[in-house]
């Protein structure tokens, strides 16, 4: 029994001087700090003097997809699950996202992006870790804010999607630029690697202007729109030591790419209309060609929740020789929309119809597809 009280007061007497050295400066740190809980843009969990926070968001995209004749798939097209916040400092903040999808007959989840950044001032935000690419103005669009159901076939050929690397960005005057070093980019039908072709490091420039308004940023379409007509302009230019193969984009392993891309949004009352160029020289051994694509599309809304959309995108492969898979010729994309909002982007059905001609992008995409898709974003 001695023994069993001598432990006692042996740990009673630990605790004790815990409690003297430690939990007192532990108190005086979170001394008037509460929790807060609730909504605002994804359900979060933070601290009262906004130096921690947690917030949590989901996203999911059910799609039907006829190309008529040739097939009929229900898919996932995207099942999203993210974190994000900040930590010690609401400038210090960090993301990370898990996608899911049953497209090219999977059924898979991964680590979609991850990344830390610190916020210097408005003109220098320093990020790093794998993150979406701020090159075309309709992939760094969220997919849940999106005219169509997909985007254009153009963007599929040429857009700079996802890798690891380090970015600075901010707002100098009136423009807002991204300046990158990153890891070999591969399309969206490439393989897994993101490493570096013989160690070559890529590299990104954007910039955006806000010509009216506030600028028309990253959203193709705003439900109930009531503000002042708003206008913005970007331009990117991107090098990228290809590592993977993608029929998408026809690049194999090994080739160098100068990507260059110009894009415009404009919004006013019920009306968007945005578009994009883009062109891309590409290098392989001796050899080098230049493709190039567009797309120019429009939205407007009937009533406040129903809305209709029209696209027309062309893309031109032009590998200077016959090849089974350096494609040469022109696609074409014709599509139109019809959009019903239930809570703005927050749930929403769409559907479309698209007219596809010399069909680049393989089966998925028919000389006739028609998509009907339903969405909730939260």
């Amino acid at each position: 029994m001695k023994r069993y009280y001598a432990r006692i007061l042996a740990y009673t007497a630990l605790v004790l001087c815990w409690s003297a050295f430690y939990a007192e400066p532990l108190a005086a740190q979170t001394s008037g700090s509460g929790v807060e809980s609730g909504y605002d843009g994804g359900f979060f969990i933070r601290t009262t003097d906004k130096k921690f926070s947690l917030t949590a968001n989901g996203f999911i995209q059910a799609r039907f997809t006829s190309n008529l004749a040739a097939s009929n798939n229900f898919d996932l097209a995207l099942g999203r699950f993210a974190l994000s916040g900040n930590v010690f400092d609401p400038n210090i903040r960090y993301f990370f996202q898990y996608e899911g999808s049953t497209f090219g007959n999977t059924n898979f989840v991964t680590m979609l992006d991850w990344w830390l950044a610190y916020t210097v001032s408005p003109a220098l935000t320093i990020r790093m870790g794998r993150m979406i690419l701020p090159y075309s103005r309709q992939f760094y669009t969220h997919p849940g804010n999106l005219l169509f159901t997909d985007l254009s076939n153009a963007d599929y050929a040429f857009n700079l999607q996802r890798t690891l690397g380090v970015e600075v960005s901010g707002s100098l005057g009136f423009a807002h630029y991204h300046l990158m070093l990153m890891n070999s980019v591969r399309a969206l039908d490439g393989g897994p690697s993101q490493v570096n072709v013989s160690g070559d490091i890529g590299w990104l420039a954007r910039v955006e202007v806000p010509i009216l308004g506030g600028g028309y940023g990253y959203m193709e379409s705003v439900p109930n729109f009531t503000g002042a007509p708003q206008l913005s302009i970007g331009a990117a230019i991107a090098s990228n030591p290809v590592a993977s193969r993608s029929g998408f984009q026809r690049t194999l392993a090994g080739d160098r790419t100068l990507n260059i891309t110009a894009d415009a949004g404009f919004r006013a009352g019920g009306l968007s209309v945005q578009g994009a160029y883009h062109l891309r020289n590409n290098t392989s051994g001796a050899v080098s060609w230049t493709d190039n694509g567009f797309y120019v599309q429009a939205g407007f809304y009937l009533v406040p929740q129903l809305e209709l959309g029209a696209r027309y995108s062309s893309v031109s492969f032009a590998f200077p020789s016959a090849d089974a898979f350096r494609l040469r010729g022109t696609e074409t994309e014709i599509t139109a929309g019809l959009n019903y909002y239930l809570a703005a982007h927050g749930a929403k059905i769409q559907l479309d119809y698209s007219l596809i001609s010399n069909n680049f992008t393989g089966a998925a995409a028919s000389a006739n597809r028609v998509r009907l898709q339903t969405q909730i974003l939260f």
